[in-house]
């Protein structure tokens, strides 16, 4: 079971997430977003050089905004997460290699496996609650039958908290699971037990 922790804006919460065991860590740079890092705290916590891959998470952005921003901030091996429907994906998939993007892709709808061919060389996809133009980190579920059948590697997204990650886990078995909002104290600042309750009912034993 993956586990990414998602939204951070802090060292101390980076740190804490990553000594409780995440598999990955994300900061926030969409324009729009109550979690937006700054570039100087995104800086920062990569700065900590943690042994986890880092997330750098855009929306529906300007695709200048996130060139410039991934361009100014990314080092040796930190990703990229980005809308799978951006009106510029196709220029936006050349600023890392392609094992180091991960497409954020609705399920608000019903998936079908065809449809995600064209993300097959991708290690790695995310499935969120998003519609339209609304990026995630709502806190909105979405139906999990939308993704049922599913084969391949992904993190499951949307209103996931330590209360029913559990149950979404049974019920679903996904291959991995994303939270930002769920662990929060605020928007941007981790709730420290809530991030080990996640954690934990992920079945992680944190130090």
């Amino acid at each position: 079971m993956l586990v990414k922790i998602c939204g951070l804006t802090l060292e101390e919460d980076a740190r804490f997430a990553a000594r409780c065991g995440a598999d990955f860590l994300g900061i926030v740079l969409a324009q729009t977003s109550p979690r937006r890092a700054t570039e100087k705290q995104a800086r920062a916590i990569l700065a900590l050089k943690l042994k986890q891959p880092i997330y750098l998470v855009f929306g529906y952005d300007d695709a200048d905004y996130i060139r410039h921003t991934f361009a100014a901030l990314a080092q040796t091996g930190t990703r990229l997460q980005i809308m799978a429907d951006h009106p510029q994906i196709g220029d936006l998939l050349k600023l890392a290699p392609t094992e180091l993007i991960m497409p954020s892709i609705s399920a608000a709808q019903k998936i079908v496996a065809t449809e995600l061919v064209k993300w097959e060389e991708h290690p790695l996809i995310l499935f969120d609650s998003h519609r339209g133009n609304q990026a995630g980190g709502t806190g909105k579920t979405f139906d999990h039958n939308n993704i049922a059948g599913i084969k391949r590697q992904y993190l499951l997204a949307g209103g996931l908290n330590p209360d029913n990650v559990a149950a979404v886990i049974t019920q679903v078995n996904p291959p991995g699971v994303d939270t930002a909002s769920g662990v929060e104290a605020s928007p941007g600042i981790k709730d420290h037990s809530k991030v080990r309750l996640f954690l934990e009912s992920c079945g992680r034993r944190p130090k």
